[in-house]
């Protein structure tokens, strides 16, 4: 096998860094030939150059003994040859190691070599079946992978949310935000928001007109060190801001406390910049007795066209409205009302 290009005696391997100044590219050339001499190795070579082709996955020592029907005590000796002589390159994902064609590989005369060993073994017998062996083991790896998935698909969801929680890609969503812009969170109550907001963007504006809610956003910055939150007192009919000083508006379960959430809405849409973004979260119209009576709500909910109304009429635009996951009851079997988002664009 491979007998264009074997040399028998030669048992040495190279290293395919540059040779010195000193060396001679006669000498490199010929310990670059000693690397590649061995057959098995220029098997791996020719399967690391295909798979590294395909992606950066690489093969395992496993692997590789499947395809070349080697012992893996076998393949790890020569790996370790084409690794120190800078052709394969390993990787560790998990548990595993996988090699592949290092970039060294393809520099200059191993380059040359390579490409010269693929002319003469692209018909030889032994080389085709490590070709249709690779397919194999790929296509199995690709079963494995799919029999994993398939397995656990209908528990996917519960897998995932007893490590890492069911709220971790909604946080993780804020990182969207652009970081230039400040955010006015009006009614900010005592500050949950603020620690979700304040790290993706510029600047957060807290405002609520409670001292004693205001207490509880405070102790809430410092201990967090939530260094851009600036918190000001203020009602969301009149809020201490400037005109046009906020890129977002963010009213969260606020309009409901209000009197008059047309006003509120004309206040947030002065202190937006042109383009700027009102985000309301709030009800959806409901009859549950106890928000009004025991939770001070002002306001039932507000439907889609009640808020579409009071919007054209404040100069925005853009209105988009949808309505959040039905809430379940609380185990008293009281309802709960559910929610909508709302975003606006400041026309």
């Amino acid at each position: 096998m491979y007998h264009s290009i074997r040399m028998n005696g030669l048992n040495g391997h190279a290293s395919l860094r540059e040779p010195s100044a000193n060396g001679g590219d006669a000498r490199h050339f010929i310990e670059l030939l000693r690397t590649l001499a061995d057959p098995i190795r220029l098997r791996m070579v020719r399967l690391l150059e295909s798979r590294s082709a395909a992606d950066a996955a690489g093969l395992s020592v496993g692997e590789l003994g499947e395809i070349m029907k080697l012992p893996q005590s076998t393949v790890s000796r020569h790996l370790k040859t084409l690794t120190d002589a800078h052709f394969a390159e390993p990787r560790r994902e998990g548990t595993s190691t996988f090699y592949r064609l290092s970039d060294a590989a393809g520099k200059n005369a191993s380059r040359q070599l390579r490409q010269i060993a693929s002319t003469h073994l692209d018909e030889d017998a032994t080389a085709k079946n490590d070709a249709h062996r690779l397919a194999a083991v790929l296509r199995n790896r690709e079963s494995v992978e799919e029999s994993f998935f398939g397995k656990h698909a209908p528990q996917w969801d519960e897998l995932r949310a007893q490590w890492f929680g069911d709220r971790f890609h909604l946080e993780a969503l804020l990182a969207l935000l652009n970081p230039n812009w400040t955010v006015a969170d009006i009614g900010t109550g005592t500050g949950i928001m603020l620690p979700l907001l304040a790290p993706h963007v510029k600047q957060v504006i807290a405002i609520d007109p409670s001292a004693a809610m205001l207490k509880g956003a405070r102790r809430r910055v410092k201990e967090l060190n939530l260094t851009n939150v600036d918190i000001r007192q203020g009602a969301a009919e009149n809020l201490p801001m400037e005109k046009e000083s906020a890129d977002v508006v963010l009213l969260a379960l606020v309009l409901a406390y209000t009197a008059q959430p047309e006003a509120v809405l004309r206040e947030a849409r002065r202190v937006l910049k042109p383009g700027g973004a009102l985000l309301v979260i709030d009800l959806q119209p409901h009859e549950v007795a106890m928000f009004r009576d025991n939770l001070n709500h002002r306001w039932m909910g507000f439907s889609e066209a009640q808020l579409r109304n009071w919007l054209n009429a404040a100069a925005f635009s853009d209105i988009r409205w949808h309505p959040l996951s039905p809430q379940k009851s609380r185990e008293n079997e009281t309802p709960v009302p559910d929610l909508f988002v709302l975003r606006a664009e400041a026309a």
